[in-house]
């Protein structure tokens, strides 16, 4: 199906690799310019070379940026314009999300870190875009973990970051709906991503197969998947969904516990 985002501009935070990565590569297969972005230099560089090798250097824009600078931010926005031109249709904001740690270990510094990294990441990428989105329409897809519907020790800081990131994205959705521009999250689940494996690397306790065989799907998720929806949500064939928190997440959200099988209706 085609999605309708053939000459649209994207911008994809978090874009060196994971689900960053993917999203980009989604995006660009369906004929959008893209630039991705993130902070070490090096790994976005190859990233952009990769993607640039299967689509063309004049469709991928590489560019090392800091989520928590504003400054950042602003030219993120400013070198995309002046390499793809005066709009930009599409907006991902993605990144790793808070320290996981128990809430006793929490410092006031860590919390301020940890809003303004992740939160005031989403406040000002927004900031720096919408205003030129509005002339022609767009969307903004949020990605969060799904750890904010399924609390669990050691989450807090995400699971409160997060949550503000969905009240801030359905607010805004009402404010720019008259516009054209759709506000959507999705909360993903366990993917086979860098991310995860260095969480695992510190429980070796856990794997991905466990992790796995926990939800309904009997798998953790590929990154091209996740990417296969966000490329849905922000095509202008989905217009009219808006202000939605969408679960990507192989079941994980409907749940994870134990069965109870029932005895044969003999008994």
């Amino acid at each position: 199906m085609d999605l309708g985002l053939t000459g649209k501009v994207a911008i994809v935070g978090g874009g060196s690799d994971g689900l960053g990565f993917a999203i980009a590569d989604r995006l660009l297969r369906e004929g959008a310019f893209v630039t991705i972005f993130a902070r070490r230099a090096e790994k976005i560089s190859a990233a952009a070379e990769q993607l640039a090798g299967r689509y063309g250097q004049d469709r991928v824009l590489g560019l090392a940026a800091d989520c928590s600078v504003d400054a950042d931010l602003e030219r993120v926005t400013a070198e995309t314009l002046a390499r793809f031109g005066a709009a930009v249709h599409v907006l991902v904001t993605n990144d790793g999300g808070p320290p996981i740690r128990r809430i006793s270990e929490l410092t006031d510094d860590v919390w301020l870190q940890a809003f303004a990294r992740h939160f005031f990441y989403v406040v000002r990428s927004v900031r720096a875009t919408l205003p030129h989105m509005t002339a022609e329409g767009g969307s903004i897809l949020n990605v969060v973990s799904g750890v904010v519907e399924r609390p669990a020790v050691g989450m807090a800081a995400p699971v409160a970051v997060w949550s503000a990131v969905i009240g801030y994205a359905k607010t805004l959705a009402l404010e720019v709906g008259k516009h054209d521009i759709t506000v959507n999250t999705l909360l993903s689940g366990y993917f086979d991503t860098p991310l995860l494996g260095r969480t695992l690397d510190r429980q070796p306790e856990l794997s991905k197969a466990r992790l796995g065989s926990g939800l309904p799907m009997g798998r953790i998720g590929e990154p091209r998947e996740f990417a296969d929806v966000a490329g849905a949500l922000v095509s202008p064939n989905l217009r009219f969904v808006t202000g939605a928190v969408i679960p990507v997440d192989g079941g994980a959200g409907i749940g994870m516990g134990a069965s109870f099988d029932s005895p044969p209706a003999s008994e």
